[in-house]
């Protein structure tokens, strides 16, 4: 159980020395909860469609011991991918995730790499 495991999962990718740091501080038995518990808060937050500036920093996160936090994660009713049907709706939804469209990159390739980035969020790939 390494610091870089944890990294690798959490989704916000922001002051990697300050949580490693966080990570330090943490019991063996801290750190084990914390890998545990991210899985489940990457579903809570795409099942509540946290916005990425949401998302607290990996620190603030272990500092406040949030994989502590009981989660509630509500079913949705199947949604036939809304964003999915139009350009600003694939676009909205890229900013939701924080997955931008490359140079050069067709819609139906952007769509398809957003739906890949989502299922990865939600820890189904």
């Amino acid at each position: 159980m390494t610091f870089e495991n944890f990294w690798s999962q959490y989704p916000r990718k922001i002051g990697k020395l300050t949580a490693k740091r966080s990570w330090e501080k943490l019991s063996l038995d801290n750190q084990q909860k914390a890998l545990e518990a991210i899985v489940e808060h990457r579903k809570y937050w795409v099942a509540k469609g946290t916005d990425w500036e949401f998302i607290p920093h990996a620190s603030t996160w272990l500092n406040q011991e949030r994989f502590e936090d009981e989660l509630v994660i509500e079913e949705k009713k199947k949604e036939v991918l809304a964003w999915h049907r139009s350009d600003q709706g694939t676009l909205a939804k890229g900013r939701e995730v924080g997955c931008q469209p490359y140079p050069g990159e067709s819609m139906d390739q952007y769509r398809q790499r957003l739906h890949r980035r989502i299922l990865e969020l939600e820890g189904q790939m």
